[in-house]
C-alpha cells in the first residue's frame, strides 16, 4: 500500500466534511479539483476518502454521523481528526473498529471510551462500570451470572436489598468469580483477568483449571487468573482501585504502558517515541482529564507533547 502522507489525509478528511455539510460553490469546486491533482498524495488520499464514504454503513455511529450530518463549528474539527486518522489507519482498520463497537454496543450494560457509571442490577446489586466497558447478565430462577465482556467493573453484593438464595457469579473469559457479600472490582485483560477485593470474599474458579480445590480471595487482596490457574496472590495496590476515585496512580510504570492506560480514557490516538518508551512514571493522574495528565508529564519528566489534528492525534517525544 503507498504511504498517504498526513497533511494529505487531513486535506482529504476537511473535504468530505466540507461537501457534507452543502454543495460546493464553483470556486470551491475548483479548488477542490486543483487540490487534488496537486500532488500524487493528494490524489491517493482522496481515493481512500472515497472508499471510506462507500463504507458508510458499516462504520462506527459517531464517524457514520460526522459524514451523514451537519455538524456544528463545535464538533467540526474533532470529526475531521476521526476522518483523517482512520483514513491514515486504512480499512483494516475500519472493520476492526467496526467489531469493537459492534461487541461493546450490543451488550446489555455498557460504557463509551471516557465514560464511567453506576448501575443497579435487579437483584439490588450495585455495578460500577469503568471506561470503555460492556457486560450481560441472565438472571433466571436459580442463578444470577454477570458475563464481563471487556473492560472493568466494581461489584457490590453487600448491597443487594433482600435475601437472595440464587448464587452470583461474574464470568470472564478466563475464570469463574463466586462472591460472598463482597466489594470487589474486576478487569478484562487480555487472557488475564485481575480481581481486587474490598470487603468480604470471593471464590475463584479458572474455567480450564483441573484443581478441584476451593480458592477465596479475602478483602485487602487481589490476584490475577489465566484461564488454567491464579497466577500471582498479593495485597490490594492502589493502582487497582484508583479509579474508583477518578484517578489513575501508577508506580514505576514504563511511559509506553502508561500511556497505553491513559488510551483507555481518550477518544483520540496518543503515540510515544521509541527513544521515550522505558521512562518510569509515578504518580496519581487525573482520568476526567487528559490534558492535565499531558502537563503533569510535560512538567515533571523530559517530554515534550506534540498535537496534530486538532490535538485528536498526540505525540509524546524527547525533550
Amino acid at each position: 500500500m503507498n504511504k498517504v502522507p498526513k497533511k494529505s489525509m487531513q486535506e482529504a478528511a476537511e473535504w468530505l466534511v466540507k461537501q457534507q455539510e452543502k454543495a460546493l460553490t464553483e470556486t470551491e469546486q475548483r479548488q477542490f479539483e486543483q487540490w487534488q491533482q496537486s500532488s500524487d498524495g493528494n490524489k491517493l488520499a482522496w481515493q481512500r476518502a472515497l472508499h471510506f464514504i462507500s463504507q458508510v454503513d458499516s462504520l462506527p455511529k459517531d464517524i457514520a454521523c460526522a459524514l451523514l450530518n451537519r455538524p456544528d463549528d463545535e464538533n467540526r474539527r474533532l470529526n475531521i481528526g476521526k476522518i483523517a486518522l482512520l483514513l491514515a489507519l486504512g480499512p483494516l482498520a475500519w472493520g476492526s473498529y467496526k467489531t469493537i463497537e459492534t461487541q461493546q454496543w450490543s451488550a446489555d450494560y455498557r460504557t463509551a471510551k471516557g465514560q464511567r457509571k453506576q448501575v443497579s442490577l435487579p437483584d439490588g446489586t450495585l455495578v460500577t462500570l469503568n471506561t470503555a466497558t460492556a457486560f450481560d447478565i441472565v438472571f433466571d430462577q436459580s442463578a444470577r451470572l454477570l458475563s464481563l465482556r471487556e473492560g472493568e467493573i466494581e461489584v457490590n453484593t453487600v448491597t443487594t436489598g433482600f435475601q437472595e438464595s440464587r448464587p452470583f457469579t461474574v464470568k470472564t473469559q478466563e475464570a469463574f468469580l463466586s462472591p460472598l457479600d463482597a466489594n470487589f472490582t474486576v478487569r478484562q485483560y487480555s487472557e488475564l483477568t485481575r480481581i481486587g477485593v474490598m470487603q468480604g470474599s470471593v471464590q475463584v474458579t479458572p474455567k480450564l483449571t483441573t484443581d478441584t480445590s476451593s480458592h477465596q480471595i479475602e478483602a485487602g487482596l487481589q490476584a490475577d487468573l489465566s484461564s488454567y490457574t491464579i497466577l500471582s496472590k498479593q495485597p490490594l495496590l492502589p493502582e487497582t482501585t484508583s479509579w474508583l476515585d477518578n484517578m489513575l496512580a501508577v508506580h514505576n510504570m514504563p511511559l509506553n504502558t502508561f500511556i497505553q492506560e491513559v488510551s483507555r480514557y481518550h477518544s483520540g490516538l496518543l503515540r510515544v517515541s521509541p527513544n521515550i518508551h522505558q521512562i518510569e512514571v509515578s504518580g496519581a493522574f487525573p482520568i476526567q482529564d487528559i490534558s492535565i495528565i499531558l502537563n503533569m508529564l510535560s512538567n515533571t519528566y523530559p517530554i515534550n507533547i506534540k498535537h496534530y489534528l486538532g490535538s485528536y492525534w498526540v505525540t509524546l517525544e524527547a525533550a
